[in-house]
């Protein structure tokens, strides 16, 4: 066959290593300066290409980066070439049980949790996707991908059909890309409308839209969730599935609400994947939280610092409010993907100062309700306003005789900083900072 791959960030060359190392006649192609990507597809064995809509080829592997409508692939396919994603690849080219999650917030918890019950099992499995590496890189015959997937990922992901579907659930994220909230929901949707008759799926009983979706699959869906309704559940205690107890809930890692819920998501999803309830009590009482995903990172003077550096979508800064004790001092901002802050106010009823950094902190905390103090910092470098943002916060917290400063950012890293591990590793660093100073030392 004939593959193009567009776009060559790490899910583009996996995608790319894989379908020369199965046979195929690969060109790839990247919108950078040719000297980025040139010399590093050649010795793979692709051929390279700077015109991608001349390129006689049977199917386009596109990168999740390059937007839906990009007018080259629209040029492809109006010659007759498909066009799909990474994903759809690798369930149509090395067959194997796949075990997907997909959601606003708490997809890559959810998967790595999934995959750890797996392992424990002792269950051939592979964790790509979404989550590091991407799925090309790892997938292997007849063996478990545990695959987080973005709605990126699903708009090219064309008769994609999990044995196992998690939507963990569903807030406001990426309407820069998708444009509304119901295509954005939709797109999250195809995960479970392309399942077979038999295949699993896994909704959140807590989420007011998810929990709708049991309708669509009505014999193959299980829900999970905190309230005594669902088939995994919270209860009296214990962990149930369905009338079973599988352990004390006190034997559970973590206790903030959306963790426990994200615990609860991925005992479903390992259980419908066929784990035995013994390797999944054992291994959900180890689970770590993803770095950068509400953690708690120093304590002093009556002042928690937690870093939620990740929660970029509206879901997961609520569930970080709400697991932050207050009063809070609340560190906001970055590069906006169509949030709205206003629509946090129930959920930040215990902020007592929000402050505004990157390129969108001045209008995500001007959107707040007067029910707190705001600031904005300005600086150039992300450091410089992230420094500037822990010792304004931390000291407004310990002026209440004590509190948290949380970083829940809600805008993209991008504008400032790498990524939202890099954000992340500047609060740290603010937080460390801070600390070693005599006046924090002391009490």
């Amino acid at each position: 066959m004939r593959v193009l791959v567009y776009g060559l960030g790490k899910s583009g060359l996996a995608a790319l290593q894989l379908a020369v190392k199965q046979g195929h006649t690969v060109t790839g192609f990247d919108a950078r300066d040719p000297s980025e990507w040139r010399d590093e597809i050649t010795p793979m064995g692709a051929s390279t290409t700077l015109r991608p809509t001349t390129v006689d080829c049977d199917v386009c592997i596109a990168s999740p980066g390059v937007p839906i409508d990009h007018p080259d692939l629209r040029a492809l396919q109006a010659q007759g070439t498909e066009v799909i994603g990474e994903i759809a690849w690798v369930s149509r080219t090395v067959p194997g049980p796949k075990l997907a999650v997909t959601g606003t917030a708490g997809k890559g918890t959810v998967s790595r949790w999934a995959f750890d019950c797996l392992q424990q099992a002792g269950m051939d499995a592979v964790l790509g996707g979404n989550i590091d590496p991407p799925l090309a890189a790892v997938a292997k015959k007849d063996v478990w991908a545990v695959t987080e997937v973005s709605s990126f990922q699903l708009e090219r992901s064309p008769g994609y059909d999990a044995e196992v579907a998690v939507i963990t659930n569903l807030g406001r994220d990426h309407l820069d890309r998708h444009g509304t909230l119901e295509t954005y929901h939709a797109t999250k949707r195809r995960l479970i409308e392309q399942q077979s008759a038999g295949h699993r799926a896994i909704l959140n009983a807590d989420d007011p839209v998810a929990s709708t979706w049991a309708a669509l699959r009505p014999d193959d869906t299980w829900t999970f969730g905190l309230g005594p309704m669902a088939d995994v559940r919270l209860d009296a205690g214990q962990v149930w599935i369905a009338d079973q107890p599988l352990m004390d809930a006190r034997e559970l890692p973590h206790e903030a609400p959306h963790l426990v819920a994200n615990t609860l998501a991925a005992i479903a999803a390992a259980t419908a994947a066929g784990a035995p309830a013994s390797a999944i009590r054992e291994a959900a009482t180890e689970f770590e939280a993803t770095p950068g995903r509400f953690e708690t990172v120093a304590e002093r003077c009556g002042v928690t610092f937690i870093d939620d550096s990740i929660a970029t979508r509206d879901v997961a800064v609520a569930a970080a409010l709400r697991g932050a004790n207050g009063p809070v001092a609340w560190i906001l901002g970055g590069q906006d993907k169509g949030a709205d802050p206003a629509a946090l106010a129930a959920d930040a009823d215990h902020v007592r100062l929000a402050i505004g950094i990157g390129a969108a902190g001045e209008a995500y905390v001007g959107a707040l309700p007067a029910t707190c103090d705001t600031h904005v910092v300005r600086a150039e470098r992300g450091v410089d306003a992230m420094d500037a943002a822990v010792r304004m916060a931390a000291e407004a917290a310990r002026s209440w005789g004590g509190g948290t400063v949380l970083l829940a950012p809600l805008g993209a890293s991008f504008d400032q900083f790498g990524s939202y591990a890099e954000r992340g590793a500047a609060f740290r660093g603010a937080v460390r900072r801070l600390l070693e100073e005599p006046t924090w030392t002391d009490c």
